[in-house]
């Protein structure tokens, strides 16, 4: 049963950097990429409860009250301010080239809501994780300007704590989120005696466009989940190992947990869409497009540090045409072809005009609805957002599912014990329904079970 409870906002404040950005860095300048980016907040919410024996400010011989963790989290976000200079600035129009680093802050939510974290964790709601990542939901067509990172720090009766992040795409991306994480924990450690540095400068390898030429921007646009709703599945590490085995074929003897789960949830939303009454007869004529993004940092030629703070992602496309099995073997093997070929494009040192270009083409795949039935994926798994302890223990749940706001979109993440994957997927509704019964898929993974 879903929690009728709502979120209380308290108190609502802007966390500025502890010291002013130095003039000479007033004007950060975007990237290719980061213009590129969609107009979009990316959330991530950390659950943690109460007592946690794993905490790291010692020398406390008596528990923080939420007043005592919220000022210090405000504390050390305004210090970690310092080094993120640009989340704390303003981006003044969609076609903006820079931020304008003025000092100007980030949001921060002290919220409450009158129920205990388990009521959470036993059937989670997505209605109601929204409202813990802050007001800016992450479909809001403002969330490239305005506050540019908002924090959101929830209270439950039980006393445990969730700490909701969003932070505009334009400046973002998941890898992004978690440096600058972890260089918030680290100034939330006492004993720490170290720093995370981020690392700035994509827009040297990829500058800026004038993109005030375009009539029509090429910016990613996915389509909105109107009539969409949104399902969690969960998949345990002994059943993706059984659905590696099942999915392997000589062309890709051993698929990853990765490969294996998104082949089998694109199946499984392809066989509602091929038989539900509104999709049926479009879909049997149209190709599919399966697009994942994927983390550049890694590919290049010279791979590029996890720390460089930016927009380094880019869409991995897969078509199956009309006439194409939708066998789970050839979806894998598809999928790591897909994959192959990304990499040798980036084999090499970023070209801007091929970037550029590469980017143009998916979007324009993207605007032809009525030509492609598009499906978007973004995997967070092995991301360590599982490691961010912010003084009083590691998060027992962490979850982006309320990232889902596109129709055909799929998030995933490990589970808590780091071998299973959660699987939140946004479909038609008629099209979720015959995905929720379907028994292939819950041969291998659960509807919506508790978090635990």
């Amino acid at each position: 049963m879903a929690i009728e409870k709502k979120v209380q906002v308290i108190r609502r404040e802007t966390i500025k950097p502890s010291s002013p950005t130095p003039h000479h860095l007033s004007a950060f300048k975007l990237s290719l990429l980061d213009q590129l980016a969609p107009d979009m907040n990316v959330p991530l919410i950390l659950f943690y409860p109460l007592n946690d024996s794993n905490g790291v400010l010692h020398g406390l011989d008596r528990l923080l009250t939420f007043a005592e963790k919220t000022q210090h989290l405000k504390k050390t976000l305004s210090q970690t301010l310092n080094k993120f200079y640009p989340f704390a600035g303003r981006i003044t129009s969609r076609f903006a080239s820079v931020i304008e680093c003025n000092d100007d802050g980030v949001e921060f939510l002290e919220a409450k809501i009158d129920c205990s974290m388990s009521n959470i964790f036993e059937k989670p709601d997505i209605w109601l994780l929204k409202q813990l990542v802050g007001v800016a939901e992450p479909e809001c067509q403002e969330a490239g300007v305005g506050h540019l990172l908002l924090v959101q720090a929830t209270f439950f009766q039980c006393g445990g704590m969730a700490i909701g992040v969003s932070i505009s795409h334009k400046v973002a991306d998941a890898a992004s989120l978690l440096t600058f994480l972890k260089s918030w924990c680290l100034h939330c450690c006492v004993e720490n005696d170290h720093e995370y540095h981020p690392e700035f400068g994509v827009a040297s390898l990829l500058p800026p466009i004038d993109l005030a030429i375009y009539s029509d921007p090429p910016i990613f646009k996915m389509f909105p989940g109107e009539k969409c709703i949104t399902s969690r599945f969960v998949f345990e590490a002994k059943n993706i190992d059984a659905l590696q085995r099942r999915s392997a074929s000589e062309t890709v003897k051993r698929p990853t947990r990765v490969e294996a789960v998104t082949a089998l949830i694109w199946k499984s939303a392809m066989d509602a869409y091929m038989i539900s009454s509104n999709k049926a007869t479009s879909l049997r004529r149209r190709p599919r497009v399966f697009a994942q993004a994927a983390n550049i940092r890694p590919r290049t030629a010279n791979p590029l540090p996890e720390n460089f703070v930016g927009n380094l992602m880019a869409g991995v496309s897969t078509m199956l045409n009309n006439n194409e099995s939708t066998d789970l073997q050839v979806l894998v093997a598809k999928l790591r072809a897909s994959l192959e070929d990304f990499k040798k494009y980036f084999a090499k040192e970023l070209d801007v005009e091929e970037v550029k270009q590469a980017v143009e083409d998916i979007c324009r795949i993207m605007k032809k609805d009525d030509e492609f039935e598009i499906f978007g994926c973004s995997s967070w798994c092995r991301f360590p957002f599982y490691d961010i302890n912010f003084g009083w223990g590691k998060p027992a749940w962490a979850t982006n599912s309320s990232l889902l706001v596109f129709k055909n979109s799929i998030v995933m993440m490990d589970t808590p014990d780091g071998g299973g994957i959660e699987v939140c997927l946004n479909l038609e509704e008629e099209a979720m329904a015959l995905v929720e019964s379907n028994q292939e898929l819950l041969a291998f993974a659960a509807l919506n079970p508790s978090v635990f």
